[in-house]
């Protein structure tokens, strides 16, 4: 055996086993890139509350056929078999056979092994509270279906809502960055000012200060940033530990925003799926009054039994040639309601007034729905106005910062003056960005109170 080629063949072996893992390993942990309209495609297939949504629609599918089989034959058989260790003993009259009055005779009947096999069929003929129970069973559906519906408008929503907060935390954090560069830049030119004697030390601190304090938001940007992306990791139903990246920008999605939503007036809150959801919860309470009344109702069904019963000394059942003997039934059973004490019109009036209260949920949902959308127009109108305002804002603040720069290079202005400008300009971007996002948000606020997510 050549032990060389041996050993060089299991160091091969390692190495392409080594090589496989560690790029399983890389692949594993790629991350995941996503898009505004991939992430809310995502979350309705992995999301957790729409898996239990989407089990809940698929069960209440299930349970119409549970209770229309309710309905059908139901056949059911038995087998049973006794033995007896001692046969039971019946006392008779022994003056039946020529005895004396008063006395008895001990006498065992039967035989100690004995088989029954039994086969039933029962059939519902008629029954009120089956008939509109099939009916309930098929609004039920129908229920769980808008549910579930109504779960995906407010996963897309909530979804749209942070993947926009992830973006405009990644945005105010990469601001930040860059003006301490601008900042560590500015405090580099001023130290090497100070150095030569052109500047006090005064503006020296003041600026350190001031990168130091700016650090201290970044890291807190950066949390708040990571803190969003895990949120929007949970909402979609990805794992916490898997890299997600985004791929759009606020700047693109704003730029796309369409405010032709802003303009709808003709809204029919019929068409919106909170009061379809309230519609079918209305016909349910309408079911259960119904099924209340059906109890006044009789109810009808009809069996037939087949019974084979055998008797024997030895265990031979099996064998042919050994008789059985039959029971047949054939039959019909009405049950007729007469007389409750009140208590199925006490059950009736309940479920009456249930109805009533279903109904003014219903009437209450549609009116909700209209302030709902003329609240979402306000606060889109309210986004509009702020946004336009923080847009010139920002022009301001960089026109009062730039030229504060530049009266700081020349003496004219203090550290202090360029750290007061400096943050002005820096919370105005963050004005600006929120002002973006609020926009966004508005929108798809708006196109939720409308039902068109």
């Amino acid at each position: 055996m050549n032990y060389k080629k041996v050993a060089l063949s299991i160091l091969k072996s390692f190495f392409l086993t080594g090589f496989l893992l560690s790029a399983g390993f890389s692949y594993a942990n790629e991350p995941l890139r996503l898009s505004l309209e991939e992430a809310r495609q995502y979350a309705l297939e992995h999301n957790l509350e729409l898996r239990n949504a989407r089990a809940d629609a698929n069960i209440a599918a299930r349970q119409v056929w549970e209770i229309t089989a309710t309905g059908l034959p139901q056949i059911d058989g038995s087998v049973g078999y006794q033995y007896f260790t001692e046969l039971p003993t019946n006392l008779i009259p022994a003056e039946f056979f020529g005895g004396e009055p008063g006395d008895f005779l001990e006498v065992q009947f039967g035989t100690e092994q004995n088989l029954t096999a039994t086969l039933s069929v029962n059939q519902l003929i008629f029954d009120g509270s089956y008939i509109v129970g099939l009916q309930a069973a098929r609004i039920f559906r129908e229920l769980a279906q808008r549910s579930y519906i109504r779960s995906e408008i407010e996963i897309k929503s909530m979804v749209t809502e942070t993947y926009y907060l992830a973006l405009a935390s990644r945005q105010n954090l990469g601001i930040m960055q860059d003006n301490l560069v601008n900042l560590e830049k500015t405090l580099f030119e001023t130290q090497k000012m100070f150095e030569e004697g052109f500047t006090d030390a005064i503006n020296v601190d003041q600026l350190k200060l001031t990168v130091a304090n700016l650090k201290n938001r970044i890291s807190s940007m950066e949390r708040q940033k990571d803190l969003s992306l895990n949120m929007l990791k949970f909402q979609i139903g990805l794992d916490i530990n898997q890299p997600l990246e985004l791929t759009d920008e606020l700047e693109t999605l704003f730029r796309n925003i369409s405010l032709e939503v802003f303009t709808i007036q003709d809204f029919n809150p019929e068409n919106h799926i909170d009061f379809r959801v309230m519609q079918s919860q209305e016909q349910m309470q309408l079911m259960t009054l119904r099924r209340e009344w059906s109890f006044y109702l009789p109810n009808i069904s009809g069996f037939y039994t087949r019974q084979e019963n055998a008797f024997r000394n030895e265990f031979n059942f099996f064998q042919s040639g050994q008789p059985w003997f039959p029971t047949s039934i054939l039959g019909i059973n009405i049950n007729i309601p007469i007389f409750s004490s009140g208590y199925r019109a006490s059950r009736v009036q309940q479920t009456r007034l249930e109805l009533e209260k279903a109904q003014n949920n219903t009437r209450q949902v549609a009116q909700s729905l209209m302030l709902q959308k003329q609240d979402a127009q306000s606060g889109m109108q309210t986004a509009l106005e702020q946004y336009d305002s923080e847009k010139d804002n920002l022009q301001l603040a960089e026109r009062i910062l730039n030229r504060t720069q530049i009266m700081f290079r020349e003496g004219m202005a203090s550290s202090l003056e360029l750290t007061q400008a400096s943050d002005q300009f820096i919370s105005t971007q963050a004005n600006y960005i929120n002002a973006m996002f609020e926009l966004l948000n508005a929108k798809n606020k708006l196109e939720k109170a409308l039902g068109r997510l």
